[in-house]
């Protein structure tokens, strides 16, 4: 018997498929208010563990962003819309891609679904365009070539 030690948890930071990232989350009774709804704040969480995980699928490590290269990604810009909530036990798909790109910051666009299985179309719930902004220790802009060279990144 193989070992759970031994499982590549890669598929954690969801899949890319061409220009697009899927990413999974369950909802759970700390994401909700008294009526099972997610709360409207949540949506920045999630899309943001959807941002995280594509670069971790793309091997850009935050980490070794800021150690290294004296670089933090921060969100500039967030315009968010919310068409319907998600609730209480719901499956949400986070759907990012790119829409476009310079030399100091990202634009993604990302919408949230509640995700009805495969056969059935996923229900829209939120939709949102986040820029996010490359700076360094003092606040200043910096250029974040070690991301645009990723194909993700790259405007069509």
């Amino acid at each position: 018997m193989k070992s759970i030690y031994n499982n590549n948890f890669q598929n954690l930071d969801g899949i890319i498929q061409g220009n697009e990232h899927y990413y999974y989350l369950k909802i759970y009774h700390e994401d909700t208010d008294a009526g099972q709804i997610v709360y409207h704040t949540n949506y920045l969480k999630y899309f943001e563990r959807a941002r995280t995980s594509l670069l971790n699928l793309l091997n850009v490590n935050q980490t070794d962003l800021r150690k290294k290269h004296n670089i933090n990604l921060v969100v500039r810009k967030a315009d968010l819309i919310w068409h319907k909530p998600a609730l209480f036990n719901d499956t949400i798909l986070i759907k990012s891609c790119l829409k476009y790109a310079k030399n100091t910051s990202i634009t993604i666009n990302q919408k949230a679904y509640r995700f009805s299985g495969m056969e059935r179309e996923n229900e829209l719930l939120v939709s949102g365009t986040i820029q996010i902004v490359a700076i360094n220790l003092d606040f200043k802009v910096k250029r974040i070539n070690q991301i645009l060279n990723c194909k993700f990144f790259q405007n069509k």
